[in-house]
């Protein structure tokens, strides 16, 4: 994009470039979408980091393509318009589009993606579906809101060889799925007490964390 023209300007001839049909409506439109329109009559070179993100996002959509590449497409934007480019991309692919990301926030992958690839050091390690890979973990997090006997739930945790973490009145202990009841009959028979438990199912960050450790001593 060049820095001397207008937001506004460049918008309009990348949609000409692309023979966009009536393309004053699709940058409004896409314009609205990704709060670009409060700043659409700047010159380029004024724009922040997110501001030029967000048009490089219209910049994007704007010809409608069928194949779609995008690098930490929510990278330097405000949580609300991150929101807005997950639906656009969910959108986008209810249309037939093919979208192609690259990020590392693993959250957004598990929540707008069907197929993930993992790639490290130019070699692709794993693909599947976010739930596919989630999958291949077995640790699940228990999580406990701690009444009474916090020290003992810690001390057990490190005896019985499960890794556990604490902040505050909160632990949480990995451990296998099926070791779940023997972790609680424990904590039971030492006398320890929590005001509540929830137990999370791995995710897509915890087979990201698992692969890059196994990477990393190989």
């Amino acid at each position: 994009m060049s820095p001397q023209l207008t937001v506004y300007e460049n918008l309009f001839v990348v949609a000409k470039l692309y023979r966009v049909i009536d393309p004053k409506q699709k940058i409004q439109e896409y314009a609205e979408k990704f709060g670009v329109t409060e700043f659409i009559r700047w010159p380029t070179r004024k724009l922040s980091a997110g501001q030029k993100t967000r048009v490089s996002l219209v910049k994007a959509f704007v010809n409608e393509p069928r194949l779609l590449l995008l690098d930490e497409p929510t990278a330097s934007l405000d949580p609300d318009i991150a929101l807005y480019v997950r639906k656009e991309i969910l959108e986008a692919r209810k249309r037939g589009m093919t979208v192609l990301i690259t990020s590392h926030n693993m959250a957004e992958v598990e929540e707008v993606c069907d197929q993930v690839l993992f790639i490290h050091r130019g070699k692709l390690i794993a693909r599947d579906t976010p739930e596919g890979l989630a999958s291949r973990v077995r640790k699940v997090h228990v999580n406990l809101m701690m009444k009474d006997g916090q020290k003992r739930t810690l001390a057990f945790a490190k005896k019985a060889g499960f890794r556990a973490t604490h902040q505050e009145r909160f632990v949480t202990i990995d451990v296998d799925e099926e070791d779940i009841a023997y972790l609680l009959a424990s904590l039971a028979d030492l006398g320890v007490s929590y005001k509540s438990i929830a137990i999370d199912k791995p995710t897509l960050e915890d087979f990201f964390v698992q692969a890059s450790t196994k990477r990393s001593h190989l």
